[in-house]
């Protein structure tokens, strides 16, 4: 890390959380709005239209299950609680 990327880091680390929260978001943009053009990315964004297409077909013709925000978090939280569970037996 150079001595400015240092300085920088200290001084940012000084900012109450939503202003780093903030910082930290405004570089983002500004890294994904000036990346160098990666001779992948045309192929990457294909892939990624290709993936969307397919989902979209499988929830279109009833393949998938589509379940709510509430029910697809209840799920998750069962399994964390489950995974927390089983770690802490194995201890």
């Amino acid at each position: 890390m150079t001595a400015t990327v240092e300085r920088i880091r200290k001084e940012a680390s000084l900012l109450p959380y939503d202003e780093r929260e903030t910082l930290v978001r405004v570089l983002e943009l500004d890294l994904d709005s000036t990346a160098p053009d990666d001779e992948n990315s045309t192929e990457v964004e294909a892939a990624w239209d290709a993936e969307i297409d397919s989902r979209v077909k499988e929830i279109e013709e009833g393949k998938v299950e589509l379940v709510s925000a509430e029910d697809a978090e209840r799920r998750i939280r069962a399994k964390l609680a489950e995974r927390r569970t089983s770690q802490t037996s194995a201890t």
